[in-house]
């Protein structure tokens, strides 16, 4: 099939870009990860608007393109956790397979990685995910509970992420996924771009059924919607393969966070917690 010869190639063409220092390895304590409490979010949420000069304090979306985005469709960012793991490429090849089909519908999304995951066996799949149009996104170096850390330690579970991806598409600063989506005020003024929570958790890391995942983002999805999905669960993989196309069928295109973002007219500030991006 065509878009296969079109992945591998791309992953073989990765293989020859940068490579990275092998980094150890740290167990997540995924036992500690505690769903959001939805409606705490609303209240810290800001309404967003178009700005015209150039301001620090706000994520920069001037290079994110979004010529492939159909502005009369419903947009909904895809994002997935924990990555790179063992289901990277399924989630690469499903997206590259949708994409394949439906040139004018082309579906992206955002990726955050954990720079402990990450070594020159799997720093292919970073070039190829940003060769495809992905988004690479920070979720530290050890998913540690940020809450739990000193300033110092705060500041190198991001940078040693942040520098990592740089190699791989040359910006400094990524969007931030906190790991356990755990931030507090603190975090907030310490940080230096956007923290990217979400609207729809598909709890797919409990052993949730390819249904159950493909049904919470069905019930919940609107325009605007950030959905979580995980890498490392084949049953993620399967239910994307079902809500790609179906949501096209219902009007919607999957996009990446900053797309999203900068489709909608939407501004994103630096410390501030983000669990949609949509018009007003």
């Amino acid at each position: 099939m065509r878009y296969l010869s079109l992945f591998f190639g791309v992953i073989f063409f990765s293989l020859s870009l940068t490579s990275c220092q092998t980094t150890k390895k740290t167990k997540k304590n995924f036992d500690a990860y505690l769903p959001h409490v939805f409606e705490d979010y609303f209240s810290d949420y800001v309404p967003l608007k178009e700005v015209e000069t150039i301001d620090d304090s706000v994520w920069d979306v001037s290079n994110v393109d979004i010529s492939y985005v159909d502005k009369n469709r419903k947009l909904i960012a895809f994002t997935f956790d924990d990555s790179p793991s063992k289901t990277l490429e399924n989630i690469l090849a499903a997206f590259t397979s949708f994409n394949e089909s439906n040139p004018d519908c082309r579906a992206t999304a955002t990726v955050f990685y954990n720079g402990s995951l990450i070594d020159e066996a799997s720093l292919h799949l970073l070039h190829t995910s940003y060769i495809l149009g992905f988004e690479l996104g920070n979720h530290t170096h050890s998913h540690f509970d940020l809450t739990t850390l000193s300033e110092s330690e705060l500041t190198a579970e991001i940078n040693q992420t942040d520098e990592i991806l740089s190699q791989v598409d040359g910006k400094k600063r990524h969007l931030l996924r906190a790991p356990f989506g755990r931030v507090n005020e603190d975090i907030k003024t310490k940080v230096n771009v956007p923290l990217i929570d979400w609207t729809i958790d598909t709890l797919d890391w409990t052993g949730a059924s390819a249904d159950d995942v493909y049904n919470r983002v069905w019930k919940g999805r609107f325009s605007g919607a950030i959905v979580l999905m995980h890498d490392g669960y084949p049953h993620t993989v399967d239910a994307l393969k079902r809500l790609l196309p179906d949501l096209k069928a219902d009007g919607y295109q999957v996009v990446s966070v900053s797309a999203m973002a900068k489709a909608h007219g939407c501004t994103l500030k630096n410390g501030k917690v983000y669990i949609r991006a949509r018009k007003q």
